[in-house]
């Protein structure tokens, strides 16, 4: 499972979505992530609260890292250019994201509304 910046930060501020969340980063279940996903919640973090090398830390810790190479870079580009023409907000990042689990055959946990028609996405 690759968790995206919405299931962190609801984790990291303890809300009831966030506790589906805090189940699985408690439990000794592999977890994955992107550096999109500690980019955006150090931006988020720096923005309201300052925890930004404390969350960011914990994420690395806890998580293995999908690093951005070629190929997701092309499959981002492609869910990009396909999901633009159904939301003129989705995001490159939120391609990035999906990009990254698909090449490791994950799901993406979120509550962001842009994953909703993804099969691979669990939402919040």
């Amino acid at each position: 499972m690759l968790l995206d910046s919405f299931a962190w930060m609801e984790y990291f501020m303890g809300t009831k979505k966030g506790e589906a969340v805090r189940k699985l980063v408690d439990d000794s279940v592999q977890l994955y992530t992107s550096p999109i996903v500690i980019a955006e919640i150090y931006s988020k973090s720096l923005r309201t609260d300052g925890n930004a090398k404390q969350r960011a830390d914990f994420i690395i810790e806890r998580c293995a890292l999908i690093p951005i190479d070629d190929v997701i870079a092309v499959e981002a580009a492609k869910i990009h250019a396909q999901n633009r023409l159904k939301f003129s907000d989705f995001g490159l990042a939120d391609a990035f994201i999906m990009a990254s689990a698909k090449s490791k055959g994950l799901s993406v946990m979120t509550g962001d509304v842009h994953f909703e028609e993804f099969e691979d996405a669990v939402m919040l």
